[in-house]
């Protein structure tokens, strides 16, 4: 894979973490997509090591891994400043250069909703959402 291509896939994989951050994390909540982001990357690595990799050269699909989640009210010139933010989220959280708020979790719910069966740790609530993680996998 060239470099060229390589910057492509990159800038594929983040505009398309950008778009589910937009959609599901509340207008202005930095906070929330940098959790939603690192959730996603967890979720990712998970299944790359529960997999061992078979799957590490596609571009994740970002929007399956949360449309149990209600989707946030969006205009698309109103919010292009919200936009442009979650673009620099996605690209940090991509890049590694944040922290991971949710401290491993890789499944979010909303915070009223039950806990889910698959992964019963709460690991973060953040906004209007609580974060699990396996358990059993983490220790």
């Amino acid at each position: 894979m060239s470099a060229r291509q390589y910057l492509s896939v990159r800038a594929l994989e983040r505009d398309a973490l950008a778009a589910v951050l937009a959609s599901y994390a509340p207008k202005g909540a930095v906070r929330v997509a940098e959790a939603l982001a690192a959730a996603a990357l967890n979720r990712r690595r998970r299944a790359e090591t529960l997999w061992d990799g078979a799957f590490a050269a596609e571009t994740p699909a970002y929007d399956a891994l949360y449309q149990h989640l209600p989707p946030q009210p969006i205009s698309a010139q109103a919010d292009a400043a919200w936009n442009r933010a979650c673009r620099r989220i996605a690209a940090r959280a991509l890049a590694g250069a944040t922290p991971d708020p949710t401290d491993g979790g890789h499944y979010a719910t909303p915070i009223e909703a039950p806990a889910p069966t698959q992964a019963p740790m709460l690991t973060a609530r953040i906004g209007p959402y609580a974060f699990y993680r396996d358990e059993a996998q983490y220790g």
